[in-house]
């Protein structure tokens, strides 16, 4: 029985593979007939974020208590615009006032300084043998003179009561260091006419950086003053919206608390957050993109490829890319952080 079954079975498998091999009808007719070429999709699409071409995080440069806040959420500021002040900064200003004050004091100083040397130097007697020279090469040749009559002398030193050529030779040195002394006396007074006029010419720099509103560095107590009043201020380094104020009057905030947001939103930018690796490396600066903001479908924007980011983050197990977008049109109705769909166009 066991073996009928197995032959049986064996019958019936050859049959169904007999029907499966046999040629349907028609087949041959349409053997000839091409099927259609099915095109794979090549678009690049990837997702990002809407924010402002340009913003700034701003913040104190100290810490303390803020005394006034000049803004609100919303307004429109220009740069260097001040937006809130620390406690303290009547005392601080007073500080500048003093510094600057003290650097019109040191013109008038170094003038004085300046006309004094002048005078003591024009009212120098100089003898006729120092004609033709400076005062420098004047000290020279007198110590020459000096050490050769100290030279001619000192074999008689000791004598209590030189006479003679003795007497000579000592007379020839007192007056050799009586004209090195001379000659000593002119180079000082010269060198303290060119010092005078040195610190004349650093104070008037000092003042002309004053009238510009700059600080140099030899106006310590200027630049110092200056500093520790910036410090105390809260001022826009760029013109733009008050997008974000986290300041309050009588608050205390420390140095390096975000205070406030700055956004200039007469331009946008769209920065992708999944853009893979076998995904950028078919894409190019300048390239055309279509953007579509998830809350405006039905106004796509375009724009061109800013740039594309050197380093990696990691999504979801994926090695992703940041691609910026500059987008070339704006709409009123677009805001900070919008999710968009970015269409790389090839």
């Amino acid at each position: 029985m066991k073996r009928l079954s197995i032959l049986f079975t064996l019958v019936i498998l050859t049959i169904m593979l007999s029907a499966c091999g046999a040629e349907a009808p028609g087949a041959a007719e349409e053997e000839g007939t091409p099927m259609p070429t099915v095109i794979a999709d090549t678009a690049i699409i990837a997702e990002g974020r809407l924010e402002p071409a340009q913003y700034a995080d701003i913040s104190f440069s100290a810490s303390g208590i803020v005394d006034e806040v000049f803004v609100v959420e919303g307004a429109e500021v220009s740069q260097d615009d001040l937006l809130a002040l620390l406690e303290n900064t009547d005392a601080l200003e007073a500080d500048v006032t003093r510094a600057e004050a003290d650097i019109l004091t040191e013109v008038a100083k170094a003038y004085e300084a300046l006309r004094v040397a002048q005078q003591r130097l024009d009212n120098y007697s100089l003898p006729s043998k120092f004609d033709g020279l400076t005062p420098s090469q004047a000290a020279e040749e007198m110590l020459v003179k000096v050490n050769k009559a100290r030279a001619d002398y000192e074999p008689y030193l000791g004598y209590d009561n030189p006479r003679g050529y003795v007497k000579d030779l000592k007379d020839v040195l007192d007056d050799a260091w009586a004209d090195y002394n001379q000659s000593l006396t002119w180079m000082n007074r010269e060198a303290d006419l060119e010092a005078a006029k040195i610190r004349l010419a650093q104070a008037q720099l000092d003042y002309e950086n004053l009238q510009s509103g700059d600080a140099v560095a030899g106006q310590s107590n200027l630049s110092s003053a200056r500093i520790a009043l910036s410090n105390a201020e809260l001022r826009s380094p760029i013109s733009g919206t008050v997008a974000d104020l986290n300041v309050k009057v009588g608050e205390s905030v420390a140095a390096g608390q975000a205070s406030a947001t700055i956004a200039d939103f007469s331009s946008w930018l769209v920065k992708t957050t999944d853009l893979t690796e076998l995904d950028v490396v078919n894409i190019a600066e300048g390239q055309k993109v279509t953007v579509t903001l998830d809350a405006m479908p039905e106004s796509p924007l375009t724009g061109t490829v800013l740039s594309i980011g050197q380093n990696y983050a990691e999504s979801q197990g994926d090695v992703v890319y940041e691609v910026t977008i500059s987008l070339e049109e704006i709409d009123p109705a677009m805001r900070w952080g919008m999710t968009a769909l970015v269409e790389f166009v090839e």
